[in-house]
């Protein structure tokens, strides 16, 4: 059975968590790959920018790059910070997402947002890379 790139993005974008699970799997053994493109973004992508931790989780445990960007020039940590998702925030900082990287409008990741639980991860994160906070 072939993997369908469009329903595992589906599964990702409703946390079908054990639907995901069984794609990736299907996925990894059928293409060796992970995290294809699709429509331009990453599956990683298309979790943080859902906010489904389970997955990015599931996704970083199997070798995916937290630093991939999108067609666009997004980050996972950028598409997670932009949709509210402190803990996949949390998570893709702590699993090695660069925070040196500013967005195509010149903005660093901090700039990118207006929610103090994010800002105060992003700091934090900033501080561990020994990066100015500014």
């Amino acid at each position: 059975m072939t993997c369908n790139l469009s329903e595992i993005v589906w599964s990702i974008k409703n946390k079908e968590t054990d639907s995901t699970a069984e794609f990736l799997d299907r996925l990894e053994k059928e293409a060796g790959d992970i995290n294809p493109a699709y429509n331009g973004r990453n599956l990683i992508h298309y979790a943080a920018d859902y906010g489904n931790l389970h997955t990015l989780e599931l996704l970083v445990k199997k070798g995916c790059d937290v630093n991939i960007m999108d067609k666009h020039e997004i980050t996972p940590l950028l598409a997670a910070i932009w949709e509210g998702h402190a803990k996949c925030v949390k998570f893709l900082i702590d699993n090695g997402a660069n925070l040196s990287w500013k967005t195509s409008d010149g903005k660093t990741y901090l700039e990118s947002t207006d929610d103090e639980e994010i800002k105060k991860l992003v700091i934090d994160g900033l501080k561990k890379q020994n990066l100015p906070v500014a």
